[in-house]
């Protein structure tokens, strides 16, 4: 990937764009050009997919999410982490998706590893998720945990992964 990216974001921004890259198994992200609104963000352009990072952890930027989403046909990811991303300041995901009917946005979901180490965009309380794999995303209507048991060992397993890859990113 062009380094001209991660010159520009904060060490946080790139090990959590790395992480959702990693799990779509995008090896050539490109960067995104143009005037989208966004904060950084990269295209995966297998997937149809564009990745936005900003340390504003505020919901600012919906309106560009969906501008973005119905202007490029993609769907669009926001993820918003804070300075100390799951240690002091949590982080929450947008999504944007593609649809006839024109882009759906989620707002506030939380990252979670599921028992078979899927990664999922899960809500706070019922509703839509989200699923993160090798073919791009995926929107679910279960929820991808069986009892609060189960969501809490997910969502915590996922706040431990973005812990230690912010603060690998960080020692390099």
């Amino acid at each position: 990937m062009s380094s001209m990216i991660h010159d520009v974001l904060p060490t946080a921004s790139v090990a959590l764009m790395n992480y959702v890259l990693g799990e779509l198994r995008c090896d050539e992200p490109a960067p995104l050009f143009g005037n989208s609104g966004l904060p950084g963000a990269v295209e995966c352009l297998d997937h149809n997919v564009i990745i936005a990072m900003t340390p504003v952890t505020e919901p600012l930027f919906d309106q560009a999410l969906l501008r973005c989403a119905a202007t490029r046909r993609r769907d669009t990811l926001l993820i918003r982490h804070g300075f100390h991303p799951e240690t002091i300041d949590p982080v929450r995901v947008d999504v944007a998706l593609r649809s006839i009917t024109g882009p759906l946005l989620l707002t506030d979901l939380s990252f979670f590893r599921d028992r078979d180490q899927g990664l999922h965009l899960v809500p706070a309380r019922g509703g839509l998720s989200v699923k993160l794999g090798r073919h791009g995303v995926e929107i679910g209507t279960r929820l991808p945990w069986n009892c609060l048991w189960d969501r809490a060992a997910g969502l915590e397993c996922a706040a431990a992964q973005i812990v230690r890859a912010c603060r690998s990113e960080n020692q390099i």
